[in-house]
């Protein structure tokens, strides 16, 4: 993910959830020298309900509402 990540020279990494489930990514990601946006869930479960209309959770669904309100 990080070396991926790395092609691109001006990156900022949106985390869900980086006091839980998030928090072992974030952390890692922060002692690369990583800016990490911590995106709370209940911020990116409303993008995801309004961007759809359905609020179904998918992986690539997810990740983009994650991004979205990151």
């Amino acid at each position: 993910m990080l070396a991926t990540g790395r092609r691109f020279s001006d990156r900022t990494w949106a985390v869900e959830g980086c006091a839980g489930i998030g928090r072992h990514v974030a952390q890692r990601l922060v002692a690369d020298g990583e800016t990490v946006i911590d995106v709370p869930a209940k911020l990116s479960a409303r993008v995801r309900a309004f961007g759809t209309g359905q609020g179904r959770k998918t992986d690539p669904v997810d990740a983009h509402s994650v991004a979205v309100a990151s």
